[in-house]
């Protein structure tokens, strides 16, 4: 499918509410670190606008499609967005609790880790294939991925110092999404190998819809 982006939409709807959930990405690490301590009211504040950034998400894809608004740039953006927001709050989440007050914490730092390499190489190969023409955009794994992430995390706000059957919940659904993410990125990856026989060279119009 060749890249087009047209001026309009630049400003559509759900593009806007894309951009509105990029901007939450710097205003909840401000947040969240904003004063000392894992349960203060910056802690709450911060996921109330995660929750909203999450919530965005859904509006901007059924507004989009129930009104003919997909774009190339929303396909683009919109994931980019989502993965952001989500690995900065695994990544925050990391640093100001799981870690500092347990040891079992520490496998926790696995969550960020392992959500941010599988997205760098997503961001890299979507940068490559853009550059041809090519847009990538989110399957069902994709999705059901960032949806258990969402849940996860949003759980993990409320997690209690100590590794209780709450935490070990958390780390459940954190699992899951990482294993989804994967399944998604595996997914990708066999697809697009079958278009293209494992090559991208010279490929500049082709239909990526998975």
């Amino acid at each position: 499918m060749s890249a087009h982006i047209a001026k309009k939409d630049l400003y559509n709807l759900p593009n806007i509410l894309t951009y509105i959930r990029l901007l939450c990405v710097p205003a909840f690490i401000a947040v969240f670190f904003a004063v000392d301590g894992s349960r203060g009211l910056n802690v709450y504040i911060a996921f109330a606008i995660f929750v909203f950034a999450s919530l965005t998400d859904v509006l901007d894809g059924y507004i989009a499609r129930k009104y003919g608004f997909t774009s190339d740039l929303g396909k683009m953006l919109d994931p980019l967005a989502d993965k952001l927001l989500q690995v900065s709050a695994a990544v925050c989440l990391t640093v100001n609790d799981f870690i500092h007050h347990s040891a079992f914490g520490m496998l926790f730092i696995a969550f960020p880790v392992l959500l941010g390499v599988k997205e760098l190489i997503m961001l890299i190969w979507g940068v490559i294939l853009a550059k041809k023409a090519i847009i990538v955009h989110s399957n069902l794994y994709g999705k059901a991925a960032a949806f258990i992430a969402a849940v996860g995390l949003s759980m993990s706000f409320f997690a209690k110092a100590e590794y209780d059957a709450y935490r070990i919940a958390c780390t459940v659904v954190l699992s899951l999404a990482c294993l989804a993410a994967y399944i998604a990125l595996a997914n990708y990856v066999i697809k697009l190998a079958k278009q293209v026989n494992g090559s991208i060279k010279n490929k500049s119009d082709m239909n990526l819809k998975f």
